[in-house]
């Protein structure tokens, strides 16, 4: 059950400070944010409404922060109205019913008992709303799609929705920054012995692939002969090709023994068993870090995924680094991730764990997010840029239909990989026994 808080906390949090991001800066450039709301619908309440403004019969008045403005209520159409007038002598509307096309003013005066007349420009108050989905947040802002509304994202400049869009992914940098600060702050580990060898590439086809060891799988010991290095790893292989062997490995907090047989003569650039190989870190120590010390770890931490990150694709077409080591995960992998995480925190009551996982999951989301991928901010961002080198928009209508149909194959993806994490779980950190 912790585990499972954990997880919707972490979720959430990264969600919501994305979202955050988009609603700070499109407030402040003028974009009308409809709603702002923490979780996913259906709505449970409504906590907060600013005014807005709406023109009737040629008179700005103002919405009151306790009126309800229908969906339905839209420039061009009509509505139903009541007024009040404060100590201050500025009308502020306190009700507003969409009149029916097919409903007369007359019909509509009668049954709502107000005056009617048509909407000539409306401005709504943003919703502050709390949802039943707890998990994440939305923005919903007027007109994404649609130049032609005053005050719309899409009738923006392209600066303006270029920084409404990238703020998300900034405002996840800026938490990956908060959070790796404070994990330095609280301790972080500090390598003081290695021992035994972890498992840092796996060759495809070779026979530890065939039999099953993944990367960060520790080889403990060779037909129980200790490992101590990766020097006597090699030196042991070497005596049994040909033969099969008995690796025990730890592999997070479980050991295990894989049987296999080195290769008498593998193919070139791999070795008898198939296997990149390091040292393993067996013991550590916990540092505590002053806070500058820690922002400037922080700064190094974000900024360092973020480059190997983008180093990623030139890494894997020169072979330095293999596939299975950069593989995407999906919502069950930051699951596995999360639990492995919380149980190490909670053990040893050590916040490292727990934290280092949210600044490294916020600084991916940012880098996703940002990726030219239909649906995705960094798919909208692209758009902007073929409107700037064309000089003019792509049509709407079009862009949308694109966007829709990205977000329905980054669904099928994301259970293709969600699928691939539950077969093949992603290997984790065993804190605990480092220590």
């Amino acid at each position: 059950m912790l585990t499972v808080i954990a997880f919707g906390l972490v979720l959430s949090l990264l969600v919501f400070v994305h979202e955050l991001g988009h609603f700070i800066v499109a407030k402040r450039t003028g974009v009308v944010v409809e709603e702002f709301a923490f979780g996913y619908p259906p709505r449970l309440l409504k906590y907060w409404q600013n005014e807005g403004k709406i023109r009737l019969d040629g008179k700005e008045m103002v919405i009151g922060r306790k009126a309800n403005v229908s969906r339905k209520v839209e420039v061009g159409g009509r509505v139903a109205y009541e007024t009040e007038t404060q100590a201050d002598g500025q009308t502020v509307i306190t009700r507003l019913e969409p009149v029916p096309d097919d409903m007369s003013d007359e019909e509509a005066s009668g049954e709502y008992g107000l005056p009617v007349s048509v909407v000539e420009g409306l401005e709504r108050g943003t919703e502050y709303t709390v949802n039943a989905i707890p998990f994440g947040g939305y923005v919903r802002m007027l007109g994404e799609e649609d130049p032609s509304a005053p005050g719309s994202f899409a009738s923006k400049s392209k600066r303006v929705r270029i920084s409404v869009l990238v703020a998300g992914a900034a405002m996840n940098i800026l938490l990956a920054i908060v959070v790796f600060t404070v994990a330095f702050m609280l301790g972080a580990p500090e390598p003081v012995a290695t021992d035994n060898v972890m498992i840092s590439a796996v060759a495809p086809g070779s026979p530890a692939d065939e039999a099953d060891l993944r990367i960060g799988d520790i080889v403990i010991s060779l037909n129980d002969i200790p490992v101590k290095s990766p020097e006597e790893l090699i030196a042991l292989t070497s005596d049994y090709l040909g033969q099969d062997v008995t690796l025990m490995i730890k592999r997070g907090s479980d050991i295990l023994e894989i049987t296999l047989a080195p290769r008498v003569n593998p193919p070139e650039g791999e070795g008898a068993i198939g296997i990149g190989i390091t040292p393993a870190v067996s013991k550590i120590t916990v540092k505590y870090y002053s806070f500058g010390e820690a922002l400037r770890s922080g700064l190094t931490e974000t900024f360092g995924i973020i480059g190997l990150t983008f180093s990623v694709p030139i890494l894997l077409l020169r072979g330095l680094i293999p596939a299975e080591l950069v593989r995407p995960i999906g919502p069950p992998g930051i699951y596995q991730q999360t639990a492995s995480a919380v149980q190490a925190s909670v053990e040893t009551g050590w916040w490292f764990p727990i934290l280092n996982l949210v600044g490294l999951i916020s600084t991916a989301l940012a880098i996703t997010n940002l990726l030219p991928l239909p649906a995705l901010d960094g798919g909208r961002i692209f758009f902007i840029l073929v409107e700037t080198i064309r000089g003019r928009r792509v049509d709407p209508a079009r862009e949308g239909a694109i966007h829709l149909i990205g977000l329905a194959i980054l669904m099928v993806l994301m259970l293709v990989v969600s699928y691939y994490d539950i077969i093949r779980p992603t290997t984790t950190i065993d804190w605990t026994s480092l220590f």
